[in-house]
């Protein structure tokens, strides 16, 4: 029967590679933060989240479109905004449903 034959490192070399293995991760969170290293947003303008939100109040949206438009952050804060409390509306749309998106159509065409 062959013997199996994986290296582990032990001994001393464990010992001086564990703080930088337990290191590892707030280093990289430093890293990202200092450096603005995190995933920037969707460049969607106003006339696009204007576009969305009339597809989904005129019923030519699909469930893709509306999962794409309410799961990808959007790199404006104000846009960002429209599309968390758009992420909140449950579809089939309801009447109040629909009296949220158009409530957010129309804050999103006052900007």
């Amino acid at each position: 029967m062959a013997r199996h034959r994986q290296r582990h490192i032990t001994g001393w070399r464990a010992v001086l590679l564990a703080p930088l293995a337990i290191l590892a991760v707030p280093l990289v969170i430093v890293a990202e933060r200092l450096f603005d290293l995190q995933k920037p947003g969707a460049d969607l303008t106003k006339e696009d989240v204007k576009g969305y939100l009339q597809d989904f109040l005129n019923g030519r949206g699909g469930y893709w479109d509306w999962d794409d438009f309410t799961c990808i952050p959007i790199a404006d804060p104000s846009l960002e905004w429209i599309r968390e409390e758009a992420a909140l509306v449950q579809l089939p749309l309801t009447e109040d449903g629909r009296a949220e998106l158009q409530e957010l159509l129309d804050q999103v065409r006052r900007m």
